[in-house]
């Protein structure tokens, strides 16, 4: 650019210099000067710009005479480095700039740590849960206390074991692995004040059964038809936590059976216990017939519901039932299976019925007593009976722990055991496989009345499962051997839960009606309820006679929704298999008798 256009000061004063030097030369010629001085005065002129191309150094003033080279031309293009296509030689930018395109962000837990880490998200949200110990259970969730399974304060629900397991089984505060058997009797002569586990058979006492003490311990002094001493153990059962043995061995064939053999025997053990702090009644029956086991069953009844097993114990089929409406009913009170003893019977009796019938002390024909770690053993023979009869009596004063009535001809015998409540554990698991109710019919009707026919039937007195109505479907089903619906190869007519009370169906021969009365209104399963199913032939477009749906056998079943089987799938005999078989168990112990 012309230095004159940026600086009007310096061309003027250029200007002033250019006139002088003229003036100069004029006044030089004007003087006579010579052709050197000429020279001189007009090479004192020129272009004095250092950055002019024509620059002339030894000028003095200059004559306006500078040419300046042209400019370069721009170079264009994207002059911002972050750009797809910058072109970092590009002087001047043209906008021509492409960026890259930014993608969506996906929202996400972006920590690797956490338990829910997304790989793909590119922006955190905030989401991110974490599972500290890698468990498979967020640390939100997790729930500390007792896992272990053989602890007495496990915790199924606990996910993090906290260090607080408890295996003080008997909950006397003593650990297991601290606890120490000894006498824990302070009537005994040994009583050991630092033991924590009570052993009878370890106690030894100052008192000795005499023939006087044995007569009153078996007397019917205030005549309830009860002996004295047996009233007193059997009330003490009847209140505390208890377990009772009782075994009855009874040939198959009158006469007598060779005692070598039990080829013609029929042998019960049952264990009944109950804890009525809790609510839990136990049950455990092992028949027997002709020597082998043939039936074996387990029962733990409670307010959670019911555990049962069915088989050997190494089977280990266990199952788990319900009573939505559980009543705990004591085993050994004085009201069950029976009114006081007045409605006795022969039937069924066994020898200790027929020794507690009699005149307890007087049954024998002599006595033998005997005194052996903490137990007086009172041992006698009828020999009218052919029986002996062995009682044996635990403490200060007395407390029965065993009577035993045993034919010396013969296996046939039977006893009853007063056990240890320490060694059993009363527990209700409800995570065991599910099993069905029984259903137990009574009174069941088939009625035929014209162009219908009605089936209807009572739940029994005996049925103690109270169930909720929504949990039982009643079914119909046709004889269909090739059909893949459900109900044994049967096809499914028309079903109703219970809770609807009454259903009405029609197929293509009939009109079906279903109902259930639930008679004491109770939303439950009870007895005393009952079905009514009427089929009645169409009267409107009714099938032809020869129609083979009308010569198919009609079935019908209970589903249990809850168990997802038919009801009674799995035996589940529940208590009142202990009301059927109450004479076994020597009942006399247990409800009052008549003496006689």
């Amino acid at each position: 650019m012309d230095k004159e256009l940026i600086c009007p000061t310096y061309r003027t004063i250029s200007m002033n210099k250019q006139a002088l030097v003229i003036a100069m030369l004029i006044s030089c010629f004007l003087a006579g000067c010579t052709d050197a001085d000429l020279d001189d005065a007009e090479q004192s002129l020129g272009c004095t710009y250092s950055d002019a191309a024509n620059y002339n150094s030894t000028a003095v003033v200059d004559d306006g005479s500078c040419v300046y080279p042209e400019p370069p031309l721009p170079v264009l293009g994207c002059m911002y480095p972050d750009a797809l296509n910058h072109n970092p030689t590009a002087t001047e930018d043209d906008g021509s700039c492409r960026y890259p395109v930014v993608p969506d962000t996906v929202p996400g837990c972006t920590y690797t740590d956490a338990f829910n880490y997304e790989m793909n998200a590119t922006e955190d949200d905030g989401s991110c849960v974490y599972d500290s110990d890698g468990d498979g259970i967020i640390d939100a969730f997790e729930e500390a206390g007792c896992t272990d399974a053989n602890a007495n304060n496990h915790n199924s629900s606990s996910t993090d074991d906290d260090g607080s397991c408890d295996y003080d089984k008997d909950d006397d505060g003593v650990f297991d692995w601290a606890e120490s058997e000894g006498c824990t009797d302070s009537n005994a002569t040994n009583y050991d004040s630092s033991a924590t586990e009570s052993n009878h058979t370890m106690c030894e006492y100052p008192f000795v059964m005499t023939l006087e003490d044995l007569e009153a311990f078996l007397a019917d002094s205030n005549n309830d038809g009860e002996p004295d001493g047996f009233e007193a153990s059997i009330d003490a059962i009847r209140n505390d936590t208890a377990f009772i043995r009782v075994i009855v061995v009874e040939g198959t064939e009158e006469g007598a059976m060779e005692s070598d053999t039990n080829a013609n025997t029929t042998a019960v053990e049952m264990i009944m216990g109950h804890d009525p702090t809790n609510e839990i009644m136990y049950s455990s029956m092992v028949m027997r017939f002709m020597g082998d086991i043939s039936l074996e069953q387990t029962t733990v009844q409670g307010p959670d519901g019911i555990n049962y097993r069915i088989g050997t114990t190494a089977s280990g089929s266990w199952y788990f039932a319900r009573d939505e409406v559980y009543q705990y009913e004591n085993p050994f009170s004085e009201d069950d299976g029976g009114d006081g003893g007045d409605d006795d019977s022969d039937d069924d009796e066994t020898e200790c019925d027929e020794f507690l019938d009699n005149y307890p002390f007087g049954w024998t024909d002599n006595w033998t007593l005997s005194y052996a770690d903490g137990v007086n053993t009172a041992e006698g023979r009828n020999e009218g009976e052919g029986l002996d009869a062995r009682i044996e009596l635990v403490g200060n004063p007395p407390h029965l722990s065993l009577i035993e009535i045993r034919s010396y001809d013969s296996m046939e015998r039977c006893a009853i055991e007063i056990l240890d409540n320490s060694t059993f554990v009363f527990e209700i698991d409800t995570s065991l496989p599910r099993t069905s109710m029984t259903m137990k019919i009574e009174n069941e009707i088939e009625e035929d009345s014209g162009n219908s026919k009605t089936w209807s039937a009572d739940l029994s007195d005996e049925h103690f499962e109270e169930v909720n109505l929504d949990e039982i479907v009643m079914r119909i089903y046709a004889n269909e051997e090739d059909s893949e619906d459900g109900g044994g190869g049967n096809a499914l007519v028309t079903e109703m839960l219970l809770s609807e009370q009454t259903s009405t169906y029609t197929d293509q021969c009939y009109q079906w009606a279903l109902s259930w009365a639930d008679n004491d209104n109770d939303g439950y399963t009870s007895a005393g309820d009952a079905y009514s199913i009427t089929r009645t032939e169409r009267v409107i477009d009714p099938c032809p006679d020869d129609d083979e749906y009308r010569s198919k056998d009609f079935q019908i079943v209970f589903y249990d929704l809850w168990a997802d089987m038919p009801t009674g799938g799995v035996f589940t005999p529940g208590f009142g298999l202990f009301a059927a078989i109450s004479a076994i168990l020597a009942s006399s112990m247990f409800i009052g008798r008549k003496a006689t």
